[in-house]
């Protein structure tokens, strides 16, 4: 017995680093969030839309697979509860995170603060979303990224990344949008009036018209620091670039292209 002795101290030894470079690896990210309505002009028409620490759409989550991502959620709309569900994340042990209101939790209750908290354990693009009442046409959503854990390679190389996320967007407000589907007769609120990547539509005019003489839409005239101006992605030549998307639309059903121009 006195034997293994030095072969059990060699392999708790082991197994004692493994565990803190484990513990090294994973970390909990903390964030602290106040959600509230506020005026904003996704495409170029201002109306009031659902924000996240004054910003839209929401800040961006990044975290590693593995890490524990803690949300301190304080709701200041005042008059209505407010949930965020993470589509796409398993939830596993952690249910009551989920948000889904009146099932996995009760709704945030203005001047309320719940805090979220659950394990990422998969890599991959995903997003998060009001799940309450319209909240989601309403802007309350973003983007929530899991690299792979360390140590670990992603399946192919790319030089650098891109994150889009696509979104329809009404000018009627979120809570006409829910009377109307929701009355009897039904109520069809009709084609939205922009499509947004970031957050960033255009209503009304095209960025494209001034390369077309038959376009009936008027060209666009943006200084480029307007909220609705659009993203420019910056690449470089013989690089290669992963586009992370991801489609919060609440109702339209998007195909998405990208035009080569040599």
């Amino acid at each position: 017995m006195a034997s293994l002795k030095p072969a059990l101290a060699l392999l708790c030894g082991i197994l004692l680093c493994f565990l803190v470079q484990v513990s090294l690896a994973v970390k909990v990210r903390h964030h602290k969030w106040a959600v509230e309505y506020m005026f904003w002009s996704p495409d170029c028409e201002e109306h009031v839309v659902m924000g996240i620490n004054g910003q839209f759409p929401g800040p961006t989550i990044r975290a590693t697979a593995g890490d524990t991502i803690v949300v301190e959620l304080t709701n200041k709309l005042y008059t209505e509860g407010v949930v965020i569900h993470w589509h796409g994340i398993r939830q596993l042990g952690t249910p009551w995170a989920d948000g889904t209101a009146s099932i996995s939790q009760c709704a945030i209750n203005p001047g309320e603060t719940f805090v979220y908290r659950f394990k990422v354990d998969k890599a991959g693009t995903y997003f998060y979303h009001g799940h309450f009442g319209m909240q989601r046409s309403a802007g309350l959503y973003g983007s929530l990224i899991v690299e792979v854990a360390e140590g670990e390679k992603d399946p192919f190389h790319y030089d650098g990344e891109f994150n889009l996320l696509l979104s329809d967007w009404w000018h009627q407000s979120a809570h006409e949008q829910e009377v109307g589907l929701s009355s009897k007769p039904f109520r069809w609120i009709g084609e939205p009036q922009s499509l947004l990547i970031n957050g960033r539509g255009q209503y009304n005019c095209s960025l494209a018209a001034k390369y077309s003489n038959s376009s009936s839409v008027p060209e666009c005239k943006l200084r480029g620091n307007e909220q609705c101006a659009p993203q420019i992605l910056h690449v470089e030549p013989n690089k290669t670039y992963r586009l992370r998307i991801a489609s919060i639309t609440a109702l339209a059903s998007l195909n998405l292209a990208i035009g080569v121009k040599d």
